[in-house]
């Protein structure tokens, strides 16, 4: 094994791991370190047995082989990093692959539950630009997830540093992260019918963003000319304090620009459905699109606004009057993280569930 350097901190209540060395090596380092958190979210997260069920048989299995074989083929530093990271953690690289393929299967069909079900999933970003530039995001997801998650920056040989929210057996990259250079994303995930064959996994393609792009318009560049197989949206902005919004599902691609003469004018926003493309647009009767209402009739401030207004948007209420998830009698998802990017002020503010906000720099959480 080359040299790595592993660390680990505390920010804001959250796990902060850094990882300096070989990539390969560093993500074999990364499961032996967390290795207790992999195999927690490989034998007790309700998600994996639904998605093992629904890669036992057809369409999930044929979807499932096809988003894999792309995978290893067209984003072999991905790939190779999963390896090393199921290699350290001593878990089944099938395993791991399963999770990281979840939304590259086509929508999983709910066990005991009915049909239309509402699981109360999915994630609510916002978007400003005009004087100053934000992005910010809600984190949801399953509550077995709160205290389980991290902050991970990667030093690696040969690639920019980057900084992500983790979450242990999956690639780094597809939550919220910002690199060294100035770019900064968030991602919400898109449910589609049909994945598009022949095309890598949607978490392959967004772990490779970091090395392709310091800008906006290299983003861009980067997420048309690899299309995955699932769906992700994008929310992007870098340190000129451009800001765009933009929809990789199923082999399509599709982006809006956020002010500066951008049609939607300086606010934008974006849930769990497509808005740009065709086929992903989400589960029924869900929530995204009730989230997505609340965030269209929001008022655009007169001044500029900071931090505070994001979060109070994000965080003060539940659907259909907010877009905070919380648990219930029929969900297990809650908001696990908030964060707020100030692109044009260097800022970085981070709400971790049940705690208070703390704020550092975007330039220092990279590097």
């Amino acid at each position: 094994m080359g040299r790595v350097s592993l660390t680990e901190r505390e920010l804001g209540g959250l796990r902060w791991i850094r990882l300096e060395g070989p990539p390969a090596d560093a993500f074999r380092a990364l499961g032996e370190h967390t290795r207790a958190d992999i195999d927690a979210v490989l034998t007790g997260w309700d998600g994996l047995a639904e998605l093992r069920r629904h890669a036992a048989g057809e369409p999930g299995r044929g979807w499932l082989a096809a988003a894999a074989g792309a995978s290893q083929a067209r984003c072999p530093g991905p790939w190779a990093e999963l390896t090393a990271l199921a290699a350290g953690a001593g878990a089944p690289l099938d395993d791991l692959l399963l999770v990281n393929c979840r939304g590259d299967m086509g929508a999983v069909p709910p066990f005991g539950r009915p049909p239309d079900h509402d699981d109360g999933a999915g994630c609510s970003d916002l978007a400003w630009r005009r004087q100053r530039s934000f992005i910010a995001h809600n984190e949801d997801d399953a509550a077995f997830f709160e205290g389980r998650c991290a902050l991970l920056t990667l030093v690696l040989d040969g690639q920019p540093a980057v900084t992500a929210f983790w979450k242990p057996g999956f690639l780094p990259s597809n939550t919220i992260a910002v690199t060294e250079g100035g770019l900064a994303w968030t991602v919400d995930h898109l449910t589609v019918a049909a994945p598009a064959a022949g095309r890598p996994g949607r978490h392959f393609v967004a772990r490779g963003l970091p090395a392709a792009a310091a800008t906006v318009g290299q983003a861009l560049d980067y997420l048309r000319e690899h299309p995955a197989a699932g769906g992700f949206s994008y929310t992007i902005g870098d340190r000129s304090g451009r800001v765009v919004i933009a929809e990789s599902a199923a082999g399509q691609f599709g982006w809006r620009e956020i002010g500066d003469g951008g049609g939607d004018g300086p606010l934008g926003w974006h849930t769990n459905h497509g808005r740009f493309v065709t086929g992903a647009e989400g589960t029924h009767p869900g929530t995204s699109r009730a989230r997505g209402g609340v965030l269209e009739r929001l008022t655009e401030p007169a001044d500029e606004p900071g931090p505070g207004w994001f979060t109070a948007i994000l965080t003060g209420a539940v659907p259909p009057h907010g877009v905070r998830a919380e648990p219930t009698a029929d969900t297990t998802t809650a908001t696990l993280c908030t964060f707020v990017a100030g692109l044009d002020a260097d800022l970085f503010m981070m709400l971790v569930r049940g705690r208070q906000p703390v704020t550092t720099s975007l330039s220092g959480l990279a590097s």
